[in-house]
């Protein structure tokens, strides 16, 4: 009865993982659900997925700052000068 907290956390922290590497929260929710400390080894060593590049519609010489990569807490941008 002691462990049940700590198996109720593993959850939400296999989402939050999940989510900050790219990949779907509720699926990994689950699998923190069914699977607890396992789902947060498999999370370890998959890879992140790079969220699509962002795609400007003007003409380059018009643009002031240019998103080349999104990754969630991260903005990698390229400066035309």
């Amino acid at each position: 009865m002691e462990l049940l907290p700590l198996l109720l956390l593993h959850p939400p922290i296999s989402g939050y993982y999940a989510r900050s590497k790219g990949h779907s929260f509720w699926f990994w929710f689950m699998m923190g659900l069914f699977l607890p400390i396992i789902s947060n080894v498999i999370l370890y060593f998959i890879k992140d997925k790079p969220l699509p590049i962002a795609v400007e519609t003007a003409p380059l010489h018009e643009q002031k700052d240019k998103v080349i990569y999104r990754k969630p807490g991260f903005e990698y941008q390229l400066k035309n000068s």
